[in-house]
């Protein structure tokens, strides 16, 4: 606070309260202020004037005579007390305008803020949002132009990359159908002989669809429709890789993961026959073969690559085709890449949309924030240290009176000053707030 020096409540209320200095006021700093002594008028706190640090110890110490040094009516007294120097304060124009000054500069720089949101709206509203919808339109004007004249866009395809792409295509699928027939024969069904150690030998099998028949239709039915399983897959790539957004990487990650497992599956099966194999024939070879044993085998490497690998390249290899193909389509080829294009300017639009709402949700807050300022504008503000420091010589002068004038055994003056403590403490704690609020 300003002009005052901090209460001291620990020595006002702890050990050292009956000493003379603190009962009787006369610290160094305001002994001479105590020349100043006044009379005051205790029947009317209306007009009664605050003038010295004297005045209000005197007055603490009528007050505690004149109500036996009551808690209860120590309560009152501080609540006039307050009254009165909010009064003070209130008539002080010139001390309020100084202390509401920030808070005027505060509504005014909010209100500027405003201001500038309210233009950063209306530029959205009046130049971006129209801006894309401009394009909007002439990427629909330019739709209709490729449906009436769809020659004026016609492309030459590259045909020569285009047919390395199909038989190479035509090539990998005859192959993946004869490994997967042979693969999934091996693995599930056939029985493996001394000559079929060899790892070529007990995947590639060019008799596996007669001796599928010859194991019954289930054997036939499995054995010749696994090639399907994994074109089926590979066709997926493509049309996973056709879907927009990042969620595409996740389902083809996916994709390739749940296929690498059936391979996973397959490669086992074969390696773990040939292992048994050689198992039966050496036995220094652990007749048990885990999950973990395949990783480190370099036979259960070799059919991974040979399908899975294969797989991927037939997969992507399809999606490219796919793609160059439909680019034939120059007509619509044109339209898919407008549609798109119009996709991405609704999404911008979408977009600002969005910034609008988020900027009016900030106009919404600056004016809240106003509404409370200008309600603070309303209060009297007061110097919650210069108020703390009246009550403490207030404080000071009834605890003067329970010293050193008021009657009564030890016990009902300790108890009386616990009290006194507590009711002061509290006020202060419930008071100290720069404004008070009118009403």
């Amino acid at each position: 606070m300003d002009n005052t020096d901090n209460p001291n409540w620990d020595q006002l209320f702890g050990s050292n309260r009956s000493d003379p200095a603190i009962l009787n006021g006369k610290s160094d700093h305001h002994k001479e202020e105590e020349a100043a002594t006044e009379e005051v008028n205790v029947h009317d706190m209306h007009h009664w004037n605050y003038t010295g640090t004297h005045a209000w110890k005197k007055y603490g110490f009528l007050q505690s005579r004149n109500h036996g040094a009551n808690p209860i009516s120590l309560e009152v007294d501080l609540n006039k007390l307050l009254q009165l120097y909010k009064k003070r304060m209130q008539q002080d124009d010139q001390t309020q305008e100084e202390m509401k000054r920030p808070i005027r500069k505060k509504i005014e720089g909010l209100k500027i803020d405003i201001q500038n949101i309210d233009s950063n709206i209306a530029g959205i509203k009046s130049e971006k949002i129209p801006a894309i919808e401009k394009k909007k339109e002439s990427l629909k004007t330019e739709i209709g132009e490729v449906r009436r004249d769809p020659g004026f866009y016609k492309e030459k395809p590259n045909w020569a990359a285009l047919i390395i792409t199909i038989v190479v295509l035509v090539l990998l699928t005859l192959y993946l159908w004869v490994f997967y027939t042979s693969a999934s024969y091996s693995a599930f069904f056939r029985q493996f002989a001394p000559d079929d150690i060899n790892v070529a030998n007990s995947i590639f099998d060019p008799n596996a669809l007669s001796k599928a028949w010859k194991e019954g239709g289930a054997a036939l039915i499995l054995v010749t429709t696994m090639p399907f399983i994994f074109l089926g897959l590979g066709v997926l790539i493509h049309k996973v890789q056709e879907q927009e957004g990042k969620g595409k990487w996740l389902k083809l990650g996916g994709l390739i993961l749940t296929t690498f497992l059936f391979d996973y599956i397959i490669a086992y099966e074969i390696v773990k026959k040939i292992h048994d194999l050689q198992a039966l024939n050496n036995p220094e070879i652990d007749a048990v073969y885990r999950f973990n044993d395949a990783v480190s085998d370099p036979n259960f490497w070799l059919i991974i690559f040979a399908g899975f690998v294969t797989y991927l390249i037939w997969g992507f290899l399809f999606d490219r085709l796919m793609h160059d193909t439909r680019k034939m389509d120059h007509a619509g080829e044109q339209v898919r890449v407008r549609k798109s294009e119009i996709k991405e300017l609704e999404k911008e639009i979408l977009a600002q949309e969005h910034q609008i709402d988020s900027f009016r949700n900030q106009v919404f807050e600056k004016q809240k924030e106003i509404r409370e300022l200008e309600e603070d504008l309303t209060a009297t503000f007061i110097r919650p240290r210069e108020f703390e420091y009246i009550v403490f010589q207030f404080a000071s002068g009834w605890m003067q009176y329970i010293e050193g004038g008021m009657m009564g055994e030890q016990v009902e003056k300790n108890n009386i000053r616990t009290q006194t403590r507590d009711v002061v403490l509290a006020f202060v704690q419930k008071n100290n707030n720069p404004k008070l609020v009118d009403g």
